[in-house]
């Protein structure tokens, strides 16, 4: 029994935190395109405004312009396997972002005081958004987040160049670009 509490936990763990509903996605979207120059293949993102964690209403378009690349991190307070992936961020953050990356963060949570305590605890210092509605983030619903961390690497036109990376994944992909000094 004791064997299988763990095999439990660590399965939990690996995955991630695990969306219980799926809602029908409602909130006003664009995708941030230019057809003459987009691959027919390629992934671009779907823009959103969101409140910052300091009161301001944020672009997702607008923040990804600034960054040479763009790490979108979907997460929350009270997800475990988030939390064990923030210190790979804050040390991938510190590392490249004088040479053009960035980060948004968006948070799953629905308590603002858990959500700003675990990004001042953490040292979160990128930029953090959220509307505070839990699964039910318009931005989750608009890429169809099913279960968290759910991290996307975006280039500088809006292209997603990875999904899903964690640990030495996501920081091998960062340093794979060619803005990343080694």
């Amino acid at each position: 029994m004791k064997y299988l509490f763990f095999a439990i936990i660590a399965s939990v763990c690996i995955v991630g935190c695990k969306k219980k509903e799926t809602k029908p996605v409602v909130a006003s979207t664009e995708e941030v395109s230019d057809s003459t120059n987009k691959a027919p293949d390629v992934e671009m993102i779907k823009d959103f405004t969101m409140t910052s964690v300091d009161g301001k209403k944020i672009s997702l378009k607008d923040e990804v312009a600034k960054h040479e690349i763009t790490i979108v991190d979907f997460w929350a307070s009270w997800c475990g396997p988030c939390m064990h992936e923030v210190p790979n961020l804050v040390s991938i953050y510190n590392k490249y972002k004088d040479s053009g990356l960035g980060i948004v963060g968006i948070s799953l949570d629905e308590d603002e005081d858990s959500w700003k305590s675990a990004i001042e605890e953490n040292k979160m210092s990128w930029t953090q958004l959220s509307d505070l509605q839990g699964w039910d983030n318009a931005a989750a619903r608009l890429y169809g987040v099913e279960s968290i961390p759910h991290i996307l690497v975006v280039n500088k036109k809006g292209e997603i160049i990875a999904k899903d990376l964690r640990g030495e994944e996501l920081k091998s992909c960062i340093e794979d670009q060619q803005f990343c000094e080694n």
